[in-house]
């Protein structure tokens, strides 16, 4: 072979290695599976052959791939462990185009009922619930006193609860003379206990006989509490457990030996005509020892998730009814199995996310989370814990998360003592927040204990409408003790709470707004037992009615410790706040024109953003800005009106304003004096007001004791979300 002819095939040659080579590093592609009602778990996965169960696609799922879940309820337990997918290219499964998935925790009874007696039916079940949803409205467990979600009794203390007799009984053994009226032996029952402070308890009853005034609990294996033994007339209770019990519509009981189902359906009917289910899972979905895996639109009912040793889980879109329920009512008092996000350890890197979710109607709090780096975000949570019964009194206690993100949530009607138990550094910012505590006592809406003070964030929320604490730094109240420091608290407004209350040192409070409390408003604690108690502490630029250094006491007689300047009290200038801002019974808590709250604020180095004028003004809100911050939950649609919906007594002045949705780009505002006109109206309309980036609208002007109607449309991704009709009548 000549020279030439040994070039060109050593060339050809190194061609084929190059090309071998290139086959070798070429990159994957990643696969789309298809999971579908009528599907079929032996088909390829495909849209036209989709599989039947997530199960069989997250088997045979590799990182990149997605898993697209048609419309309709998966009755079916996803397990996925060691599934590790990276940055760039992490599993997916997420709902098919918006459509609606729901992985369910129930099985359907369509069981044949018969009378037990007056309008209690009863069947037998061939496995035991311990959940029951008529209509998937969800069933009361049948109890003494009656309490239950929709009318609101369940958070009604006076009502939903029994207190033991003054001068009678002792931590296991209670009084009252209602109890001669059960007739019934409670001896097996349960009885979940409130304290008195933030420890709620669950027991079996060991001693009663029926027409007896008292009964005794089991009390071994309990970790005594200072609330225990305690001022027991104190200890609101209630039982379960009985069917003697079960004494109103809408109640229900399951006997364990007899496999008997009993219902006292709505107005009595037999339930064989009514579509009733019942609880049989906790967990639809675990995820153990996993990473990198986004979760996008897919709902559960009467079930949840689990996902234990595991980061950057990214939950969004998705919806959670009634995740979390007790098994008190087939005898088993064991911790309630809740929906969580957990790594091994606290110090862990976490990262997990949940993102625009809603989560309602829980047994349990809404979510536990631990590790470093998560995110809650832009989620709606309501009626929580209705038992507190969970490990102590939190509806999110995320004191083991660092570094988290709380932002921009809303969360009311609650069960516990403290609504967010802040993690160290975590930043808690544009949450709303009202309506909470209702079972326990004691307790905070924002509560940062002594470890988790330093350099956390809380900014821009508004607190309000609780029998609770808006915001809390707390500490032990013992002398030379540890205390917090180095916490920021700036730009919240509270109203309607207990009080704002910081405990310790080093702390930064300023340009806040608190007013109608029930004690003080705003109070930077003075407590001279302990030395050096915010000594260093800065107050700064805040306004309230009732400024002092203790929770009761003016602050003639408790000064404001540490280094206080350019704040607005009004007992002190015998004015309201009222005085000064636009109209705070409306949500407007900007200052009015004339206001001396006007660049009278400190400039603060680093801390202070943008403002106008010749210096930042006193509170929360800048006069003259062009946006209004409204924290809280962005919904798909425009939400949260001020004024509010159906307001009266609005001011002749008014702005309208509203919290913008979910990713939108621009509003389009409607405003006029006819509901039908304004429902109707396009960008042709007269009561077209134009396209805004700005969430302000300034009407012309408004007439005394007209009522007006206004709408607020979004565009998000190019289409326009038409927002409802909301209506406001300005003051005669």
């Amino acid at each position: 072979m000549t020279t030439s002819g040994k070039l060109k095939v050593k060339l050809l040659l190194t061609a084929v290695g190059l090309i071998a080579g290139l086959s070798l590093v070429a990159p994957v592609i990643a696969v789309d599976y298809y999971v579908a009602t009528n599907g079929n778990d032996n088909n390829q996965g495909t849209i036209d052959k989709p599989l039947k169960s997530i199960q069989a696609a997250a088997d045979k799922m590799k990182a990149g791939d997605i898993t697209y879940i048609r419309k309709g309820q998966y009755f079916e337990q996803v397990n996925l462990s060691g599934v590790e997918g990276n940055k760039e290219k992490p599993f997916v499964f997420k709902a098919y185009q918006g459509e609606k998935v729901t992985l369910d925790g129930t099985i359907a009874i369509k069981n044949k009922w018969q009378k037990h007696s007056g309008h209690i039916y009863k069947t037998t079940l061939a496995e035991p619930v311990w959940q029951l949803f008529v209509n998937e409205k969800s069933m009361t467990s049948a109890r003494w006193p009656n309490g239950n979600w929709y009318d609101g009794s369940v958070w009604n203390k006076k009502r939903s609860m029994m207190w033991p007799e003054k001068g009678k009984g002792k931590f296991g053994t209670l009084y009252n003379k209602a109890l001669s009226d059960l007739a019934v032996d409670l001896t097996g029952a349960t009885i979940v206990v409130n304290s008195g402070s933030f420890k709620t308890y669950q027991k079996k009853i060991t001693e009663h006989r029926k027409g007896q005034d008292h009964f005794s609990y089991d009390t071994t294996q309990t970790k005594v509490h200072f609330s225990y033994k305690n001022k027991i007339h104190k200890h609101g209770y209630f039982l379960e457990g009985k069917l003697a019990l079960l004494d109103e519509e809408n109640e229900w009981f399951y006997d364990v030996k007899s496999k008997q189902l009993y219902l006292w359906a709505e107005q009595g009917v037999n339930p064989e005509i009514l579509n009733i289910r019942g609880k049989v899972q906790s967990y639809a979905l675990t995820v153990r020892h996993s990473k990198h895996i986004n979760f996008q639109g897919i709902n559960f009912f009467a079930t949840t998730f689990n996902m234990t040793q595991s980061s950057f889980i990214n939950v969004e879109d998705s919806e959670l009814m009634y995740p979390s329920y007790s098994k008190r009512m087939l005898g088993d008092n064991s911790p309630i199995e809740v929906t969580k996000m957990l790594v091994q350890k606290e110090h862990s890197l976490s990262n997990n996310q949940l993102k625009n979710c809603k989560i309602a109607y829980t047994d349990g709090p809404a979510i536990e989370m631990n590790g470093t780096g998560n995110r809650v975000e832009n989620c709606y949570m309501h009626n929580i814990d209705y038992s507190c019964t969970y490990k102590g009194g939190y509806t999110l206690n995320m004191v083991d998360a660092k570094e988290l993100i709380f932002r921009r949530n809303t969360i009311h009607t609650t069960g516990c003592s403290e609504l967010f138990k802040a993690g160290v550094r975590n930043h808690i910012e544009l949450n709303d927040l009202s309506d909470s505590g209702h079972i326990q006592n004691d307790g905070s809406m924002i509560q940062l204990s002594v470890k988790q003070q330093d350099n956390g964030i809380v900014r821009y929320n508004w607190v309000h409408d609780s029998i609770k604490q808006g915001i809390r730094f707390d500490n032990m109240n013992i002398p030379n003790s540890p205390y917090g420091r180095n916490g920021q608290v700036s730009h919240n407004v509270s109203w309607q709470t207990d009080r704002m209350f910081f405990k310790g040192d080093n702390h930064f409070v300023f340009n806040n707004l608190s007013f109608d409390s029930h004690q003080n408003d705003l109070i930077v604690s003075s407590n001279k037992a302990i030395q050096g108690h915010n000594h260093k502490t800065i107050t700064r630029n805040n306004i309230s009615n009732k400024f002092s250094g203790h929770r009761t006491k003016p602050r003639q007689n408790y000064p404001v410790p540490g280094i206080v300047d350019h704040n607005w009290d009004g007992v002190s200038l015998g004015l309201d706040v009222r005085s000064q801002l636009r109209d705070v019974d409306n949500l407007d808590f900007r200052p009015k024109a004339n206001s001396s709250l006007i660049d009278a604020g400190a400039n603060i180095k680093g801390k202070t953003g943008v403002f106008l004028g010749k210096a930042p003004d006193i509170g929360p809100y800048e006069f003259g800005a062009l946006d209004y911050w409204i924290p809280g939950f962005q919904d798909r649609k425009t939400s949260k009106p001020v004024p509010p919906i159906l307001a009266t007594n609005v001011k002749l002045d008014a702005d309208l304003m509203w919290l913008n949705a979910y990713k939108s780009a621009s509003q389009q505002v409607y405003f006029g004096e006819d509901f039908s006109a304004v429902k109707q109206a396009n960008n042709k309309s007269p009561q077209y007001q134009g396209e805004f980036q700005h969430n302000i609208f300034t009407p012309k002007a408004l007439k005394a004791g007209k009522t007006y109607y206004w709408r607020v449309d979004a565009l998000r991704e190019g289409k326009m979300i038409k927002g409802e009709v909301w209506s406001f009548t300005v003051m005669q």
